[in-house]
């Protein structure tokens, strides 16, 4: 009788023991097609720390550091409205951490993307917009300037003027930022997002404005949800369609040089209202011509930078000379999207 139930019983333990194997089986299958599905987002909030390390741009009343981590918050909790996607911080608090942390943890969690959040200065105060930096290799770029795209398509909605999406290279041939030179040796694609300039004019207005923080955080969330075609209760990106770059077979570097051609004349005069009508004509092979400056002293002091219409080469403006100013001197300078600048001749006006 003891060796009946015995047989019987091992009888049972192993048909358990073969039903468990199957559904742990089916179970690990389940897993991992829904892992394969769900995309892991990194989003790094810019800088980070305490007392005067790492704080980032500092200007008018703004702290990047700051900023950034507003932004961070507001575009986890937006994309975390959509579906089949999991979304980290690698800060939460006004904490120090590398640039090699933040990669190593985005590494840690399987990130399929990493964001990182910033706000721009210029030395000389002069420049305004947002601009994306991406890496210069392969489907690193590619992946990138895809989103990039997206990215400035939305935030140039918000009234942001676009600088575009670029690269740079440091001087050992590598990415030159660290927090994409960090991701890409681990394969993972990251871009920066320059939302904006924190001591421009022009700018500064629009991040005072009301709730506009959170519209930069619901254009990166919803540029991400676009790049992987998600959908939400009330947004479905399912269809969404992008053109996409062609993967680079070599390193795309940054443009190191300035515009080939500035060159202006004058097309009128009225000395009642002491306008100068001047036409410009650009050319920069390598990168658009994205500002534009005029100046009436022969180049001592210039307006502040405007936006140059990108589907033209040759474009007319007034400059107003100041009643009382003779000789003006004319001189005018362009900008291209790296920031490099070529001067014009100078054209003397009498009136």
């Amino acid at each position: 009788m003891k060796r009946t139930i015995s047989g019987f019983c091992k009888v049972i333990l192993s048909s358990i023991i073969f039903l468990m194997a199957v559904l742990t089986c089916f179970n690990t299958q389940e897993f991992t097609s829904n892992a394969a599905n769900n995309i892991v987002i990194v989003i790094d909030p810019g800088h980070g720390g305490t007392g005067d390390r790492n704080l980032g741009a500092q200007y008018n009343g703004f702290s990047e550091k700051e900023l950034t981590l507003q932004v961070a918050n507001a575009m986890k909790a937006e994309l975390e409205k959509y579906e089949g996607v999991t979304v980290y911080l690698t800060r939460t608090t006004d904490v120090y951490m590398s640039l090699d942390d933040r990669a190593a943890f985005a590494q840690s969690v399987g990130a399929n993307f990493v964001y990182s959040i910033h706000f721009n200065a210029s030395s000389e105060h002069e420049f305004y917009g947002s601009e994306i930096w991406t890496s210069a290799f392969g489907s690193y770029y590619q992946k990138g300037y895809d989103f990039g795209q997206i990215e400035s398509t939305e935030l140039g909605a918000l009234g942001l003027y676009q600088k575009g999406v670029k690269t740079r290279l440091g001087s050992s041939g590598k990415d030159y930022y660290g927090i994409i030179r960090s991701c890409v040796a681990r394969s993972i694609p990251c871009v920066i997002i320059e939302h904006a300039y924190i001591d421009h004019g022009y700018d500064v207005p629009l991040l005072r404005s009301a709730d506009f923080i959170n519209k930069l955080a619901v254009a990166d969330a919803t540029s991400v949800a676009k790049y992987y075609n998600l959908k939400s209760s009330t947004n479905d990106f399912a269809g969404f369609k992008y053109s996409k770059v062609a993967k680079p077979s070599r390193a795309v570097p940054d443009d190191t040089t300035d515009p080939e051609v500035c060159d202006i004349k004058i097309l009128g005069t009225d000395k009642a209202s002491g306008n100068v009508l001047v036409e410009m004509t650009v050319k920069d092979s390598q990168s658009p011509i994205i500002y534009f400056a005029y100046s009436y002293d022969g180049g001592k002091t210039y307006s502040y930078l405007q936006m140059w219409d990108r589907t033209k080469a040759t474009q007319s403006f007034n400059v107003k000379v100041p009643a009382g100013y003779s000789n003006p001197v004319i001189k005018c300078k362009c900008y291209n999207s790296y920031e490099k600048f070529k001067e014009s001749q100078e054209l003397t006006v009498t009136f």
